[in-house]
C-alpha cells in the first residue's frame, strides 16, 4: 500500500485559488493504487464533499507526491471545475 502527501487547493467564485497553509496535509493518504488513481480519488471525495452546501468551490485541484516528503514536481494532479 503506498503512502502519499497531497495538497488540495480550491479556486472561488472570483477565480482566486487557496490552500491550507501552502503545506501538505499531516497524516498522509495510505492509498492501493498507482500516484493518479489516488489523485483522483481525493479530487472525487473532495468534488461529494466540498460541493455542499451548493454551489461550493468553482474548482478544485489534488497534487500528490509518493512518500514522505514533497519535493519537486508533484506524482500526480486531478483537477475537477464547475464550469
Amino acid at each position: 500500500m503506498g503512502h502519499y502527501r497531497w495538497l488540495l487547493e480550491t479556486q472561488d467564485d472570483d477565480g482566486r485559488w487557496s490552500r491550507q497553509d501552502g503545506a501538505p496535509m499531516q497524516d498522509p493518504l495510505e492509498y492501493d493504487g498507482p500516484p493518479q488513481r489516488a489523485a483522483n480519488h481525493l479530487r472525487d471525495v473532495f468534488v461529494r464533499t466540498l460541493s455542499r452546501p451548493a454551489p461550493g468551490p468553482r474548482a478544485i485541484r489534488v497534487r500528490l507526491w509518493e512518500g514522505a516528503d514533497v519535493d519537486g514536481r508533484p506524482q500526480a494532479e486531478a483537477e475537477w471545475s464547475r464550469e
